[in-house]
């Protein structure tokens, strides 16, 4: 349609009016028929909901706007008229949130309605992964999990999850079976490893808004960690910043840095050693803090580092020694820097050495709990879940977390499985293999899935049970990944749909349904409220202050240490100050054994080969937010991207077909030519080629999908415009692990060329056979 300027002038100033409290319809259901495709707010006041959104890394308080207007258009989903979620926005009382919310936050009110949802308990007819369903009552549910679990031995039942935003409801569930079998999924966890290993907390936060140099290793934190970005902006405008950031590609972080450094893959920690020890050569390293700070003397330091040259680190590295002498430098004179690091690092087989190595930076530099550097997290804790159960007398068989598709029913049986909040079988380097041993009924007995959506993992479970939205829960929160440490609160908003249950109240019920009274007497509680409250009563001074309702209804956080100052945008006291943080927590870093460097066994590539990186995507959160159609909108497919000259050496041009092979598999996709990525390197993010969760995410949606449940959406069944959804990168990823850390490596060796005759874009092709048979021994990796 073409509007002329008079129209365009006409109608913004009749949005502008509505937008007002004027008491008159948006301009846009006015020109729609009274019909928009998402409901917009009329005139009347909303209700304000305080919650807190789970979908990234580090909770964010938010507060969820409600309509409860009998003259709304119905719920596509439930067709009822009444309360609906309308907006999601930043909570200004909140130190973590300062009014900011992501843009995943910001449109996660869609999926509350979406027609994608699990509404009833369901339960596999055909084989698994055949997507042959029936739906059952959740008496028959619970019934079918309870005898599984009387017939199988406590250390046998497992739990599989990835971020736990439980609040402990999980470890109280598994701990009243008497279990300990956890296989824990997270890209942070060979991170995690190396901090808790080195001084005792698993993860830093860096003191971003106070710092004068910021060092950056492969994150892409000003997209994916919205709280970090807010906090390094401030660090920009306030104290004039510097980001340098290294990374093989150019990510949006990058982009944006004052310095990038495309440095080659899993070489970070060499890099990190080698400036250390120029410091220290040069006199610019404190060696009162080493000695303060680590078990370590100065002169015992500088012998450790003694072959990490800065020749040494560019010859293996590819980063000039000009270069890295110039950043350490800098970063030393800076007076206040930090540091902060990803999966860009944590993706790699050598994480766990190169994170510890990294941490060397701000301890020569004096830069450990001080304004401006890396310090240890500030919690406040919630109070436990009582009467608690008994610690389960079992360890925990699995070894390590990402190997569980080569250990379950050889190392370990698995009677009862219990997955929340991940998707191996997707998201997972060596996908297909969680895929084999998830579907093989003699490895894992009986799968249990729990989420508010399917997934290409939950297809292959035996049972798949609906969970509420985080907007409909009742949860408790313990803040993360802040220097002014709080607690909030998740709280319905809105009733969840159908027959769509709390996991609180699923976990209640299972255990109910064993009819074992020691075991029940642990879950007396009516509703979620009633759980909610009484942790949160269990938060030392919280009550003394007014108690978990006042917060719940004031700001949804506690404690309020200020309030926002409309033009600095930060949290300022009665005077106008800055509020600060405490500093000086006592620090010991244990640099034994020392880190040194060694290659990453996934990056390795012989002639002719490069080196294949898959990155998580901009913008998304996972699943969460991969049948959004706002995020999908704006990041698309995910072509393979590579560098110009190598694209030409391969006599490959913007657009071709190509065909990129491991020693797992290849897939077909196409090529994306540019300037910002090392030679050797090609990449691509890991959020395209779904063929589940929902009609958008699997691009079966939208005018050419008439009978698509996305279609309720009416903006989706009329206006979805893109058919590309990407392709699945996953499957070709060769096992090959961190054996410190733990953590699966998310790059391998490939070569690249243009398709064949026959091949098809969005193929994948791989033997899940042959990855199973990969035994993990030096002799299984050289074959492969």
């Amino acid at each position: 349609m073409k509007f002329t300027r008079r129209q365009f002038l006409k109608g913004s100033a009749a949005a502008t009016t509505a937008i007002g409290i004027s008491g008159k319809a948006q301009a846009m259901e006015l020109a729609l028929g009274n019909s928009s495709y998402n409901y917009i707010k009329r005139g009347e006041p909303r209700q304000r909901v305080f919650s807190c959104s789970p979908l990234h890394a580090h909770d964010n308080p938010v507060q969820a706007w409600v309509d409860d207007d009998p003259m709304a258009p119905p719920n596509p989903l439930t067709q009822q008229v009444g309360r609906r979620v309308v907006e999601i926005s930043g909570v200004t009382e909140s130190n973590r949130s300062r009014g900011r919310v992501s843009a995943v936050e910001a449109t996660a009110w869609m999926e509350v309605d979406s027609g994608d949802r699990l509404l009833h308990p369901l339960k596999r007819t055909g084989k698994r992964g055949a997507g042959q369903w029936q739906t059952i009552s959740w008496q028959q549910a619970q019934e079918e999990i309870a005898a599984a679990l009387k017939a199988s031995k406590p250390g046998e039942t497992f739990l599989m999850r990835g971020k736990d935003t439980s609040a402990g409801a999980w470890d109280h569930f598994m701990q009243t079976l008497g279990s300990n079998s956890l296989i824990e999924l997270d890209d942070a966890l060979n991170q995690r490893a190396a901090w808790r290993a080195t001084w005792g907390e698993d993860i830093s936060v860096p003191d971003l808004a106070h710092s004068h140099y910021i060092l950056n290793f492969g994150t892409n934190f000003l997209v994916s960690r919205p709280d970090y970005a807010a906090e390094a902006l401030d660090g920009k405008m306030f104290r004039r910043a510097r980001i340098v950031t290294f990374d093989p590609r150019c990510s949006k972080t990058a982009g944006l840095s004052d310095k990038w450094v495309p440095v080659r893959p899993g070489t970070d920690g060499v890099v990190a050693l080698a400036m250390a020890h120029y410091l220290l050569q040069q006199g610019w390293a404190d060696t009162a803090a080493i000695e303060r700070h680590s078990n370590l003397t100065a002169a015992g330091l500088i012998e450790a580092l003694a072959p990490y040259t800065l020749e040494h680190a560019e010859e293996i590295s590819g980063v000039p020694a000009l270069t890295i002498r110039s950043i350490a430098r800098q970063f030393a004179e800076s007076g206040r820097g930090c540091i902060i690091t990803g999966s860009g690092i944590g993706s790699h087989a050598n994480a766990y050495d190169t994170e510890r190595a990294l941490m060397l930076l701000p301890l020569v530099t004096g830069n450990l709990e001080v304004r401006g550097g890396n310090c240890l997290p500030k919690r406040i804790a919630l109070g436990d879940i009582q009467p608690r159960p008994p610690a389960p007398e079992v360890t925990n068989p699995v070894r390590q977390s990402y190997r569980f598709p080569w250990d379950a029913g050889s190392h370990y049986p698995v009677e009862v499985l219990f997955g929340y909040n991940t998707n191996p079988g997707f998201n997972a380097p060596t996908a297909a293999a969680w895929r084999s041993t998830l579907g093989d009924e003699t490895k894992v007995k009986l799968f249990v899935a729990i989420g508010s959506f399917r997934n290409e993992t939950w297809e292959l479970a035996d049972l798949v049970l609906p969970e509420a939205h985080w907007l409909e829960r009742n949860e408790p929160v313990e803040g993360r990944g802040s220097l002014l440490p709080w607690v909030g609160l998740r709280q319905r908003a809105v009733d969840p749909p159908g027959e769509v249950k709390e996991l609180r109240e699923i976990l209640r019920d299972i255990v109910h349904a064993l009819r074992d009274n020691e075991k029940a007497r642990y879950w007396q509680f009516e509703d979620t409220r009633e759980w909610l409250g009484a942790q949160l009563d269990g938060v030392a001074g919280l009550k003394q202050a007014g108690g978990w309702e006042l917060m719940a209804k004031h700001s949804g956080v506690w404690p309020i240490y200020g309030y926002l100052h409309p033009e600095v945008r930060r949290i300022v006291d009665e005077q106008g100050e800055e509020v600060l943080p405490e500093y000086g927590k006592p620090v010991t870093m244990n640099l034994d054994p020392f880190p040194h460097w060694q290659a990453a066994r996934d990056s390795l590539t012989a002639e002719g080969e490069l080196t294949l990186l898959v990155h998580a995507s901009d913008y998304h959160a996972g699943d969460a937010s991969a049948n959004d159609k706002v995020i999908m909108e704006i990041t698309l497919a995910n072509h393979l991207h590579i560098n110009v000259k190598t694209a030409e050496n391969l006599q490959i041009t913007d657009g071709d077909l190509v065909r990129v092979t491991s020693k797992a598999g290849y897939l077909v996709t196409r090529a994306h030519l540019t300037q910002t990525i090392r030679p050797e390197i090609v990449a691509m993010h890991r959020e395209g080629g779904h063929w589940s969760i929902g009609g958008v995410a699997s691009g079966k949606a939208g005018p050419k999908h008439k009978d698509s449940r996305s279609n309720l959406d009416a903006d989706v069944a009329r206006n979805l415009w893109w058919s590309d959804m990407g392709v699945h990168p996953m499957d070709i990823i060769l096992p090959v692990f961190d054996d410190k850390g733990g953590g699966a490596a998310s790059a391998t060796s490939v070569t690249v060329k243009r398709a064949e005759d026959g091949d098809v874009y969005g193929m994948v092709e791989v033997e899940p056979s042959t990855l199973l048979a990969f035994n993990h021994s030096s002799k299984s990796r050289e074959r492969l």
